[in-house]
């Protein structure tokens, strides 16, 4: 009776393998016709983003205090100050208030005044020389400063004075030399009359006493 028992368990082991070892068999060729199989790699969950750190605001500046403008504190009694003046512009001048320069002081005595006309001459300064003749005849007829400046201006030795003297209240008699550009020699002699103009001694008229 045991012996029957061991070959019915037997044989029913024997069957659930069959069993199994088909169900293998059938489902062996399927997996083939599928094709290889694919190893999908899981993803890796990404990280979280790290929350973002916000900058604490920059302090503001300390602006120092500007002073303010000291009041002027006016006490009784205590006159108040006067405020800066103002600066103006500089008044053009007016041309018919410009003077013409002050000429040179003239000499008083008639001498000296016709010394000085001659000097003038001798540097052909025709100009200078008409300030010691009277002013009705200046810088006309003989005493035209243009004819005197190119006169005396092309003299080879320049006129010099040689001799001045007092022959009365308002004469002078002279002597002179010079050599003009073409080589002509002078010695001169004239006599000068003065007459006074507020108080100086000017000259009037010259008169020559030879040719030149």
């Amino acid at each position: 009776m045991g012996n029957r028992v061991r070959r019915l368990g037997l044989a029913a082991a024997t069957g659930a393998c069959l069993l199994a070892g088909a169900a293998a068999a059938q489902t062996t060729p399927q997996a083939a016709t599928q094709g290889p199989l694919r190893l999908v790699p899981t993803p890796s969950p990404s990280p979280a983003p790290s929350p973002a750190v916000e900058q604490p605001p920059a302090p503001p500046v300390p602006v120092p205090p500007q002073p303010s403008p000291a009041a002027t504190v006016v006490r009784p009694g205590q006159p108040a100050a006067n405020p800066a003046p103002i600066p103006q512009p500089a008044a053009s001048a007016d041309p018919a208030q410009i003077h013409p320069p002050t000429p040179r002081p003239q000499p008083t005595d008639g001498v000296a005044a016709v010394r000085a006309f001659y000097d003038a001459l001798g540097q052909a300064d025709a100009a200078r020389a008409n300030t010691y003749v009277v002013p009705e005849k200046r810088g006309s007829g003989a005493y035209d400063i243009a004819s005197m400046t190119r006169f005396y201006g092309n003299m080879s030795v320049p006129v010099r004075l040689l001799a001045a003297e007092s022959i009365g209240r308002n004469a002078v008699r002279v002597r002179y030399h010079y050599v003009y550009v073409n080589g002509r020699s002078c010695d001169g002699a004239a006599e000068v009359a003065l007459a006074e103009r507020d108080g100086l001694a000017l000259i009037e008229r010259i008169r020559a006493l030879n040719d030149c």
